[in-house]
């Protein structure tokens, strides 16, 4: 009696058992439908990113460029290119290829043609007989000398406008290298005569045995930053006027008050010329320590404290 009676309760239970693996089987299939599902949701969405990207990659030269950075890009292209045409595009005439040996000559020419193209020497010539408040407006004489060092400018096309003149710096394919735009004014103002003092570097002490090239000299000297360079030449100008014709440079052996003089060997043709600059110790310091890292044959020493009453321009 009492196991029949137990039947039904062993009945109910495996009932339960039954329906309660069906549930935990059908959340199991929902949970792994669910996830089947956002699985292929993310590959579908990769495709279709992929696809897209391709899409406008492959339309990209096609659509339309609009936007702030396309006519920013556009704007500084336009611009280039104007810059180029200009200096390209100007026709050269047989008449600019003259033989131009002063402003004045150069500012009749220009006031009929309008432009003239010069070579790098031609324009040496005429720089030099601009007062350098007015040549530093053409370029400045360390971007001359870098210009000249570099071995590309081959041309200088200067054209003539009513309120000022452009200056066109250009290579042997008469690609812009630079360009400025100075007043009119610089075409009609005649420089002053410079003097020099007369002996050779390998005569005067203070430079025997600290003397170098001119080739290793601008080396050195085109590396230094505009600040130094200063405080080493005062007068650039002056660099520009000798450049094809310094022979030797020097740094003395001594500073007095913190001043190192700077030492140019000038060819004259039958005789040769010295000029010297003052420059800072600590410019001199910056320029013997890049001449002895570029050139170790050199070996030059810092220069030696000497006493005020020991002065170099008593010789």
């Amino acid at each position: 009696m009492e196991e029949k009676e137990l039947i039904p309760e062993v009945i109910e239970k495996k009932t339960d058992n039954i329906f309660l693996k069906i549930f935990k089987n059908k959340n199991l299939l929902i949970t792994s439908a669910l996830l089947i599902t956002i699985i292929t949701f993310e590959f579908t969405t990769d495709f279709v990113e992929i696809f897209l990207g391709k899409v406008i990659e492959l339309t990209n030269p096609f659509r339309p460029k609009a936007g702030t950075i396309w006519d920013m890009n556009k704007q500084d292209q336009l611009a280039s290119d104007r810059l180029k045409e200009i200096a390209k595009n100007i026709p050269i005439r047989k008449n600019e290829l003259r033989e131009i040996k002063d402003l004045k000559e150069l500012s009749e020419i220009l006031e009929t043609e309008q432009t003239v193209l010069l070579n790098p020497e031609q324009f040496r010539i005429i720089y030099n007989q601009i007062p350098p408040r007015l040549s530093f407006d053409i370029i400045s004489p360390f971007d001359f000398l870098k210009l000249s060092h570099s071995r590309k400018w081959t041309w200088t096309k200067i054209s003539k406008q009513e309120n000022n003149l452009s200056f066109y710096f250009l290579d042997g394919d008469k690609q812009l290298l630079m360009d400025t735009y100075p007043p009119l004014t610089v075409l009609y103002n005649i420089p002053h005569e410079n003097n020099f003092h007369s002996t050779s570097l390998d005569s005067m002490d203070m430079f025997r045995g600290r003397t170098f090239s001119r080739e290793q000299f601008f080396t050195a000297f085109d590396e230094l930053s505009n600040h130094v360079k200063l405080q080493l030449i005062n007068n650039p100008y002056q660099l520009i006027k000798w450049e094809k014709d310094i022979r030797k440079v020097g740094i003395s052996q001594y500073t007095t008050d913190n001043v190192v003089l700077i030492g140019f060997e000038i060819n004259q043709n039958i005789y040769t010329e010295v000029s010297t600059f003052e420059a800072s110790e600590l410019a001199a310091n910056f320029l013997i320590a890049r001449l002895n890292e570029l050139f170790p044959e050199l070996y030059l020493e810092f220069p030696e404290k000497k006493y005020r009453e020991y002065r170099y321009y008593d010789f």
